[in-house]
């Protein structure tokens, strides 16, 4: 747990540089160097952590995460129609392109789904299950989850009083693919796509539309971190829960390999 303590405070006060001026270099290197590089090297320092199936690709595996990914997707863009036909959102101003929703989207989220899943539901959760227990590891790495994200809150000037919120949300967010990762049997393939087809609904609206959120502020959240700084996110995350509980099967315990202790 030392190593993982060490690991988790040099990923928040790497982030957190971001807070201060010319220091952005330094977020960016714990984030998309740091961040990765760390979870392979405290992933496989713990031989008592790693599941033999996590990650196996087959075909139905992927189907099943992709369906995963298209339905988080579908729930933030039925939830964003929602508001709008509530009158709890207005769009000033809307322009797709392809190529920006691509290369600014797309592309850059795939690979944020895939490092902060490797970080957390491939590293952090599997030891912390192992000292806690499932449950407990589940809860834990949730909690670290949503503090994890507080540095990027206050840099995108989330209001005070839905700060709370937010991170409640995002630790909901780390309870649903981490239970999801459970129950597919520890594979990394259906937590990515269900945080892949969320953030990049999130951000492709971002991307082809200008908007306001003028609804309750608890319910909708703020526009600079939308959908998960408002209780309607928070309940579309519940939703998501379902969705995973109909593509998942609880996972059977994996046998120990000679000399070692079975994951969990």
């Amino acid at each position: 747990m030392i190593a993982l303590t060490v690991y988790y405070l040099a990923l928040v006060g790497g982030l957190a540089t971001m807070l201060g001026a010319g220091l952005g270099w330094i977020a960016w290197g714990t984030y998309f160097v740091g961040m990765p590089l760390g979870a392979v090297a405290l992933r496989f320092s713990q031989r008592t952590t790693r599941p033999a199936r996590d990650f196996t690709i087959t075909g139905p595996a992927l189907a099943h995460a992709g369906l995963g990914g298209l339905l988080a997707a579908i729930i933030v863009l039925g939830l964003f129609a929602l508001m709008l036909g509530a009158g709890w959102a207005q769009v000033d101003s809307h322009q797709v392109s392809v190529r920006a929703v691509v290369t600014s989207v797309l592309a850059p989220q795939l690979l944020v789904a895939a490092w902060e899943e490797l970080a957390f539901r491939g590293a952090i959760q599997p030891i912390a299950a192992h000292r806690l227990g499932a449950r407990r590891g589940l809860v834990a790495a949730s909690i670290l989850f949503g503090a994890f994200h507080l540095p990027n809150i206050f840099y995108q000037d989330v209001p005070p009083g839905l700060i709370p919120l937010t991170v409640f949300a995002l630790t909901l967010m780390g309870l649903v693919f981490g239970w999801a990762c459970q129950r597919d049997g520890g594979r990394l393939a259906m937590p990515v796509a269900l945080h892949f087809g969320w953030n990049s609904a999130c951000f492709a609206i971002e991307e082809s539309a200008a908007y306001r959120l003028t609804g309750p502020g608890a319910l909708v959240g703020a526009p600079a971190w939308f959908p998960e700084s408002g209780l309607l996110g928070a309940a579309a995350l519940v939703v998501l829960a379902g969705a995973v509980w109909r593509l998942t099967r609880p996972a059977r315990p994996v046998p120990p390999h000679h000399g070692e202790e079975a994951y969990g």
